[in-house]
């Protein structure tokens, strides 16, 4: 195990929210061209799965669960949520299916920890809201560059004051050329 004694604290009032990303050294968390997928490397989706089973429930948006979210239903026994505007694409998934921020946190308040996977508008609207308690982020050893339209970043579709956050590094690990980051916001 990557993380062995990996726990996190208990919140009386609403779930500890985490989430996990993947991106290049110039900041891409994905591409939408063909051959750029997986980011990261094996080591990197091990710690994917090691951060699911600590989960209560995972959350997707629409556009990750457009593309993940039939495999994620084969692989992941617990509760899945999708956040998205667009629910008819999803009739043929068996799992939660959340059209509203505001529902999508009502849903999941019963739970002690939940993972977000994103995408990057979803994780902008958990930050927005300062939902975020800690993030673990791998930099993988990659420079991609962009064009418009073709890549994403961490957060998408909202920029957030420069002040708003106090993250405190937890841990860096190494392995090869790969980073991996675990930071605490507050």
């Amino acid at each position: 195990m990557f993380y062995p004694n990996l726990k996190f604290p208990h919140l009386k009032n609403r779930p500890y929210f985490y989430t996990n990303f993947v991106q290049t050294i110039d900041g891409k968390t994905a591409v939408s061209e063909p051959g750029y997928w997986p980011i990261g490397s094996k080591t990197d989706y091990k710690i994917l799965l090691e951060l699911r089973e600590k989960a209560d429930c995972l959350v997707h948006g629409g556009e990750l669960a457009r593309q993940f979210g039939e495999i994620t239903l084969k692989n992941f026994k617990k509760p899945y949520f999708i956040l998205t505007k667009h629910p008819k694409d999803f009739k043929n998934l068996n799992t939660h299916i959340i059209t509203d921020f505001k529902n999508l946190i009502k849903e999941l308040k019963d739970y002690k920890y939940v993972l977000v996977e994103g995408g990057p508008t979803l994780l902008g609207s958990f930050m927005e809201k300062r939902l975020i308690d800690e993030i673990f982020l791998t930099i993988a050893p990659k420079i991609i560059g962009s064009r418009p339209n073709s890549t994403k970043t961490l957060i998408e579709g909202i920029l957030l004051p420069p002040d708003k956050f106090k993250l405190k590094l937890i841990s860096v690990k190494k392995i090869k050329d790969e980073l991996f980051l675990r930071y605490r916001v507050s």
